[in-house]
């Protein structure tokens, strides 16, 4: 099985998952885990596009299942949407991306997210990599203070961060690297020096008109040196474990 752990899908103009679909067969894809596009440009409601994500994954005859997301700046109404994510859209997480949505992730919201997080057992997703709110290690801060929630790093430090997000999983177990969007040294280094257990693959595709961005992440990852059982770890195994996707 191959799940894409990162991934996009503007569900603002069409809720018919079936052109995503076809995207995924053609790249052997077989389940997705899926981020909305639209939302942390925040036009309208949060509410609003997690219920339309949730439709839209809902449709899909279970090949895809949502991570939804929230804003920082709705203090407690963002503690609630975030809980009514997960008890009635049936997201399996959260994807969080301080960067785009400018916010920084030290507050009492994040906070509570995390603990809400922790008791679900949903990964929250972050964008990381880009500065000044989107470090690794500032995601390994909440990681230490949170050691009962599940981190992934949805970029592994990008292009020049990667050491850093290697030392912050290494220092926190409960933080996971997703491969998608380093280049193939980080992500080979990642490969050898992590617990396999630890790692995922994702494309970042963000929609329409962005399937080489399936077939670039794709082949850098089939082009690592890794055994047959360590490649279906980080492309099906960890993924169904960590997002429940069994349930």
């Amino acid at each position: 099985m191959i799940v894409d752990s990162h991934i996009h899908w503007p569900v603002g103009a069409n809720d018919d998952p079936a052109p995503f679909l076809k995207v995924l067969d053609r790249y052997g894809t077989d389940r997705a885990v899926v981020s909305g596009w639209e939302v942390f440009l925040r036009p309208g409601s949060v509410a609003m596009w997690n219920d339309r994500l949730a439709g839209f994954c809902r449709r899909s005859g279970g090949r895809l299942v949502p991570l939804a997301t929230f804003y920082l700046a709705d203090g407690e109404a963002a503690v609630r949407e975030a809980r009514r994510s997960l008890e009635e859209l049936g997201a399996r997480g959260f994807k969080y991306h301080p960067w785009l949505q400018g916010e920084n992730i030290f507050c009492e919201t994040m906070y509570e997210v995390c603990r809400l997080a922790g008791r679900f057992h949903a990964p929250i997703l972050f964008h990381d990599g880009t500065p000044v709110y989107s470090l690794s290690s500032q995601i390994a801060v909440l990681a230490g203070l949170f050691p009962k929630t599940l981190f992934i790093l949805g970029h592994g430090g990008i292009l020049h961060f990667w050491e850093e997000a290697l030392e912050a999983a290494r220092q926190y177990p409960n933080i996971h690297i997703a491969l998608c969007g380093q280049h193939p040294w980080a992500m080979q280094a990642a490969c050898d020096k992590l617990p396999p257990t630890r790692l995922l693959w994702g494309s970042d595709y963000v929609g329409p008109g962005a399937e080489e961005f399936i077939a670039y992440r794709r082949g850098l990852f089939d082009r690592l040196a890794l055994s047959r059982d360590v490649r279906a770890a980080i492309l099906g195994e960890n993924p169904k474990r960590l997002f429940r996707l069994e349930e």
